[in-house]
């Protein structure tokens, strides 16, 4: 869903620009439920306040419940079918690419700025969760406070600054 909401938001309704489609990624994966259903919510309620973020939830529930019940019909009597199975493998391959290229596309704008610290960071998390096991909890707290910190970092600075050019 991701490169789908991305190609949509940011490439042909120019609704979003990366940065602000990086933040309802962001957001919409930070809590908790399916992060297309958070999207959704946080599109909709950006454009259209809480009424466009419940139709824009429901416009992305209701297709796809109905879509997954015919779905489980049909499959049912084919499942075993050597031709659905490669289909199957092919939608996967196909869906990791798009994703892969989503992904590379919101990297340019995210590292863009102070590269060398977000990718420190990026490299910090995927180690501490892939590689140490750490629970993904912890690293969005870490984030959250190193956030804060650098928040709380830049104010006092800016402060202090202008304090001394007074």
């Amino acid at each position: 869903m991701l490169p789908y909401i991305y190609r949509e938001l940011v490439m042909k309704r120019k609704w979003f620009n990366n940065d602000e489609i990086v933040d309802i990624f962001t957001v919409s994966q930070s809590i908790p439920g399916a992060i297309a259903v958070n999207a959704a919510f946080n599109t909709g309620f950006r454009k259209a306040g809480l009424p466009g973020g419940f139709m824009a939830v429901a416009g992305v529930v209701i297709p796809a419940f109905l879509a997954i019940v015919l779905i489980l019909i049909f499959f049912l009597n084919i499942r075993e079918s050597i031709w659905v199975q490669k289909f199957l493998a092919g939608i996967l391959t196909a869906s990791a690419a798009l994703i892969l290229m989503t992904a590379i596309d919101l990297a340019k704008t995210v590292y863009k700025k102070e590269a060398i610290v977000r990718i420190i960071i990026s490299l910090l998390v995927f180690i501490g969760i892939g590689v140490f096991g750490i629970n993904a909890m912890w690293m969005i707290l870490g984030g959250v406070l190193w956030g804060l910190a650098n928040y709380l970092y830049q104010i006092l600075g800016l402060k202090k600054g202008e304090n001394d050019e007074d």
